[in-house]
């Protein structure tokens, strides 16, 4: 190749190898300015709404707008030594023991409802508010043990009081949509979501003047409630209230203060408004006040069931295996009224205490109430408290070796 020829290809390897660079330079250069609105059109178009399913859109909606109504509820309480320590009390003082739960404003006066459980025994109780870290005192307005429910007023700027409303719990339907708030395990301002498992008799009986022996009915969710939630609200897809969280099955089969097994309890709300205009008048409602204001019929029963007769009695007077036998019936009562007869003859039993009772041998015995077994005064006034005014109850009663069927309106007796 002449010197002239080499000159040429060397000068057009260059030229070309020039052009390639451009080429692959250009292919990985950025965008024209002009190109980037149209990216950022484009990523602004996307709707964050529908990023979201409906159901998701409804629960972060119920959360946004009523969320600020549920409060922390921070107790603490001295437990108080018994007896007299004379000069050595001073050194004896128990230390303080603190607890939360949770709670939800009702009014613009600061009103809250929250379990009685949450703050019984409480010498100081204050509350915090969702994104507020400042704690304000409370005092309790009014007490019902035996409905587990208390009212307390707090002392809170009115711009941090946001009221939830009370829904219908009437009209709670199993399988509808239920969202709890609460703080459990102190953890503050938290929402679980499931279902209305159950409207059900409440499992958790309790004693004759027990927390929540007076409470008929309760709805079961499978929402996680965990202890630090009671007191707090259970809501419906409006956002609306239909019951106070109050306890849980555990995986262990007690009822009480252990983990989730999503088996949860709610007080239906409808209850606690039965009961409100005496909470907020400052009233600490007994179970004997309940009784009085109930509608019942009008009967004394048997502190013992048939199961606990000696069997030589039971045998002796044809007695039934099961069932609670009638002691007194009261003039005028729906009971005298509808024919129920109470027992004449008695004898005595003494018991492994030493107590004497007199135990009823040929009065009525009540063996089922609308198809329920009685076998304790639980039975028997779980169906009465789920009765509304002037409806009827049906009784299956024994007497005198044989079943009969006796329909009975219970009504208040004064």
């Amino acid at each position: 190749m002449s010197m002239r020829s080499s000159i040429v290809l060397g000068l057009l390897l260059v030229v070309g190898g020039g052009v390639a660079w451009f080429n692959l330079s250009k292919s990985q250069s950025p965008l024209p300015a002009s190109s980037e609105p149209q990216v950022q059109a484009q990523a602004q178009s996307f709707d964050q709404s529908r990023a979201f399913l409906e159901n998701e859109r409804n629960t972060i909606d119920v959360v946004q707008r009523t969320g600020d109504g549920v409060v922390f509820v921070a107790v603490r309480a001295t437990p108080r030594l018994s007896g007299d320590f004379g000069f050595f009390a001073p050194f004896l003082q128990p230390r303080p023991q603190e607890g939360s739960g949770s709670g939800f404003v009702i009014d613009q006066d600061g009103l809250i409802l929250t379990n009685y459980h949450v703050i019984e025994g409480a010498d100081q109780i204050t509350v915090r508010f969702h994104n507020d870290p400042k704690s304000y005192p409370a005092r309790v307005v009014g007490r019902a043990e035996p409905l587990d429910m208390a009212l307390i007023r707090v002392q809170a700027p009115r711009e941090r009081l946001k009221p939830m409303r009370l829904a219908d719990s009437d009209q709670v339907r199993v399988g509808q949509k239920a969202i709890a708030m609460g703080n459990p395990f102190g953890l503050e301002f938290t929402v679980t979501e499931g279902i209305v498992s159950a409207i059900r008799r409440n499992p958790n009986d309790g004693s004759a003047s027990g927390k929540g022996a007076f409470v008929p009915t309760v709805i079961q969710t499978d929402a996680a409630i965990n202890p630090g939630n009671s007191g707090g609200p259970l809501l419906n897809s409006r956002g609306e209230v239909i019951g106070i969280n109050t306890f849980i099955y555990s995986s262990a089969g007690a009822f009480g203060a252990a983990q989730s097994a999503g088996i949860g309890f709610a007080i239906p709300i409808n209850l606690a408004k039965q009961y409100l205009n005496d909470l907020k008048a400052g009233k600490d409602i007994t179970a004997e006040e309940i009784v009085r204001s109930r509608p019942r019929l009008g009967v004394t029963l048997s502190l013992l069931s048939m199961a606990e007769y000696p069997e030589n009695i039971r045998r002796q007077n044809r007695l039934p295996d099961t069932g609670l036998m009638i002691q007194q019936v009261e003039r005028g009562s729906p009971a005298e009224r509808a024919g129920l007869r109470p027992a004449t003859r008695t004898v005595q039993l003494q018991l492994r205490t030493g107590q004497v009772i007199e135990l009823g041998v040929n009065g009525d015995i009540l063996l089922e109430a609308d198809g329920n077994p009685i076998n304790n005064i639980n039975d028997l006034r779980a169906v009465l408290l789920s009765k509304k005014q002037g409806e009827a109850v049906n009784l299956k009663v024994w007497r005198d070796g044989q079943t009969r069927e006796v329909r009975v309106v219970p009504q208040v007796i004064r």
